[in-house]
């Protein structure tokens, strides 16, 4: 016979939870109504305690091994969400990760909270277990979890955490959305231009040579320029290949990433988008640590990977060396060059008033409103430049196209 883990309230408001054999799960609700309970979740066990219970694909489980790298951003939100909800409401920890595993539409996570559960049951405890699933759960994630066991505080951490993952996932879509419009117009205008010249000049100069007229300087040099990337543009296309491919090497080098992300944060306008978005990850990762109950110099050495730039991580890395060695956060952080000089003013003001992790969501909230500023102003530049661009070409095409139809006209009145 299947059992179900059920969870439901009585009639003191106390939530009860707990594991019944019956035939179906309406049988089981029928049952709690009947000692006066309110039932809120019925869940079926999984195939390791039920009879007849499907087993787990294996084909399946291979395919996501190999085409799942990880648990996106969003379900593991969405996970920390509910965990916080039914551990808060009481339920105990293993039915709380066999309850939301079955309600996820995300395999991989699925699976992997079920692994989890059995650990835990098996006596491990919920830090051990997660740690052995890096693709579902990172060093951030883990030490959060660490410091709510170790504090006993798990419920109150896990709050935390969903509320992180939550602001994180806006943020990265903010960041998403800021680069998508560019790239749409970059790759708009490249097609456009590309077009132009590729097919309609070379229209124009067979029909300038019929006539055998002497094509003006500027009209031979745009003639001779879409000659150039008609005939080589097999060449080209796969040279600005190799060159995007030995960024992208070169960017896994720590001295190539230096120098690629260098450049990056000196990009107008999107340098400072960058540079932003990156203080902002950092103040918020490490102001949720710090609350968490981490230590200082490992909250800083975790929040220092969420940065996603390798000039400032190394920065980062030496301002933690130096807190090490009693130097204040404050004058740390001063010392890295690319660093805004707000960042350590409102650390230093921070630490004299013993509020550093409420300083530092402060400070995550004024770059997060700076990006959105930012977003703002890309938005607003970034359509008349494209404007002007497409004016710009349309006008030297024309012009090009309109000296030697004049030149021809003038030689046909000659005549």
């Amino acid at each position: 016979m299947p059992s179900f883990t059920f969870a439901a309230v009585d009639e003191a408001g106390k939530t009860v939870s707990g594991v019944r054999a019956a035939a179906t799960r309406q049988e089981v609700i029928s049952r709690l109504r009947a000692e006066n309970l309110v039932v809120t979740s019925v869940v079926e066990e999984s195939a390791a305690g039920a009879v007849g219970a499907k087993r787990p694909n294996r084909a399946a489980l291979v395919l996501e091994a190999v085409f799942s790298n990880k648990v996106k951003q969003s379900d593991l939100m969405i996970f920390s969400r509910q965990f916080a909800a039914m551990l808060k409401a009481g339920i105990s920890l293993t039915d709380s990760l066999h309850t939301i595993a079955h309600s996820l539409n995300n395999p991989l996570l699925r699976q992997t909270l079920l692994a989890v559960r059995t650990d835990v049951q098996r006596g491990q405890s919920l830090t051990e277990a997660m740690r052995k699933h890096p693709r579902a759960f990172d060093t951030l994630f883990l030490s959060i979890i660490h410091a709510g066991e170790t504090s006993g505080s798990l419920a109150q951490n896990v709050i935390r955490l969903s509320l992180y993952l939550q602001r994180r996932e806006t943020f990265r879509l903010k960041l998403r959305a800021a680069t998508a419009y560019p790239k749409f117009v970059l790759g708009f205008f490249t097609v456009m231009t590309g077009a132009i010249f590729l097919f309609l000049i070379p229209k124009f100069n067979d029909l300038f040579a019929s006539f055998g007229a002497k094509l003006p300087r500027f009209t031979a040099i745009i003639m001779n320029a879409s000659l150039f990337l008609r005939h080589y543009c097999l060449i080209i296309l796969p040279l600005l290949v190799a060159l995007i491919v030995t960024l992208l090497v070169l960017r896994r080098t720590p001295k190539g990433a230096a120098t690629v992300d260098r450049w990056v944060l000196k990009i107008p306008f999107f340098g400072r988008l960058f540079l932003h978005a990156a203080v902002a990850r950092l103040a918020m990762t490490l102001g949720t640590l710090l609350s968490n109950g981490l230590p200082l110099t490992d909250a800083l050495e975790i929040s220092t990977g969420t940065l996603g730039n390798a000039v400032l991580e190394d920065g980062c890395q030496r301002a933690r060396k130096e807190v090490m060695n009693g130097l204040s956060l404050a004058e740390s952080l001063s010392r890295i060059q690319e660093m805004p000089n707000l960042l350590p003013r409102m650390v230093r003001v921070g630490e004299e008033a013993g509020t550093l992790s409420g300083m530092l969501e402060d400070v995550a909230s004024y770059y997060d409103q700076e990006v959105d500023y930012a977003l703002g102003r890309i938005a607003s530049v970034i359509e008349p430049v494209l404007i002007c661009g497409m004016g710009a070409v349309v006008l030297v095409v024309v012009v090009a196209v309109y000296l030697p139809i004049f030149n021809i006209g003038h030689m046909m009145g000659g005549h």
